[in-house]
């Protein structure tokens, strides 16, 4: 019989998690809850279909995943509140909403999971960080299992971990890309055209990517730049312009905003 799961929220994230799913070729019976009737035709390719409104399908899943904005999840809540109880574990992916807020705004005693992964998880590569007040050895191995069909998993010893995380690696694929664009934008500007410098980029950011999965960054920094040479002076410019000061400066930024909204 197939284990029933529900999914709040049909944006990026949850379709990541779809997608990951879907190449685990793990079976479930997935109900998927959002307003936004547009959603439906991405759900198609999974096999899912939309509900736009909570129903009884909510009370027979093991499994609910909460994935809506930090100003929805009050509401979703509300709307789930009569159809969880003490078996039901609730996998929460909202930035910065602690386990106690989501506590508070139920009836029943619900097993409550902070989750924090990132959009790369579609590739079944991305660890999924979790963290719980409570829960017997039998709901944190439920918890594993269901998570490790899709992910790799980790557990938090404290739930600041998760805003940490949050700056960190939830939001790490976009420094990643930002700074993918920015060396695809010089590709052009050494006139390079758009296509060539969508492949030499692409090409480049896979290969740095392959190479830091075998070798030390610093080492790999000492290897590519030879003393007085072209990669030396365009690292002494990084550094000069105190970029990892800035990337640094970011992540915090991430960081308190995560912290900003707990405390709201």
């Amino acid at each position: 019989m197939k284990e029933h799961i529900t999914i709040i929220g049909a944006g990026n994230l949850t379709m990541s998690i779809l997608e990951a799913i879907k190449r685990s070729r793990a079976k479930f019976t997935i109900n998927v809850v959002d307003i936004d009737k547009k959603k439906s035709s991405q759900l198609k390719k999974f096999g899912v279909k939309l509900n736009t409104t909570y129903d009884d399908k909510i009370s027979k899943s093991k499994f609910i995943l909460l994935i809506v904005k930090p100003k929805d999840y009050v509401q979703a809540l509300k709307s789930i509140d009569p159809y969880v109880n003490s078996q039901t574990i609730i996998l929460s992916f909202i930035a910065g909403i602690s386990v106690n807020q989501i506590e508070k705004l139920l009836t029943a005693d619900v097993n409550i999971v902070r989750c924090m992964t990132n959009l790369a998880i579609s590739e079944r590569q991305s660890y999924m960080f979790y963290f719980m007040n409570k829960g017997s050895k039998k709901v944190i191995d439920k918890i594993n299992k269901f998570l490790l069909t899709f992910s790799v998993t980790k557990k938090c010893s404290e739930e600041n971990h998760i805003n940490k995380l949050t700056a960190l690696y939830g939001s790490g694929p976009a420094y990643y890309i930002f700074f993918n664009s920015i060396i695809k934008k010089s590709f052009e500007q050494m006139g390079f055209n758009k296509k060539e410098s969508d492949s030499y980029t692409h090409s480049l950011m896979l290969d740095s990517s392959e190479l830091l999965g075998i070798s030390d960054s610093q080492y790999l920094l000492k290897a590519i730049a030879s003393k007085g040479g072209t990669t030396e002076a365009a690292l002494s410019q990084l550094k000069k312009d105190k970029v990892d000061l800035s990337v640094r400066r970011a992540v915090q930024q991430a960081y308190k905003k995560s912290k900003k909204i707990l405390s709201k």
